[in-house]
């Protein structure tokens, strides 16, 4: 699943998603600016708040 994100502006940013992903049982694949692919979550609502929870909003699921 991939993830588009806005507000990544930075590899700090891409670090606080990544931990947001794995505090909620995903697996990165890759994460970079703007765009997060991961494995084994699958609960978008779930993905949704940990995503803006660490400050940032999501704009697709894919």
């Amino acid at each position: 699943m991939v993830l588009k994100i806005n507000g990544m502006g930075c590899m700090h940013c891409v670090a606080k998603v990544t931990k947001a992903m794995e505090n909620i049982g995903a697996e990165v694949v890759t994460c970079e600016i703007g765009k997060c692919e991961i494995k084994g979550q699958n609960d978008p609502d779930r993905i949704r708040e940990a995503i803006e929870g660490a400050g940032f909003e999501l704009i697709s699921l894919e």
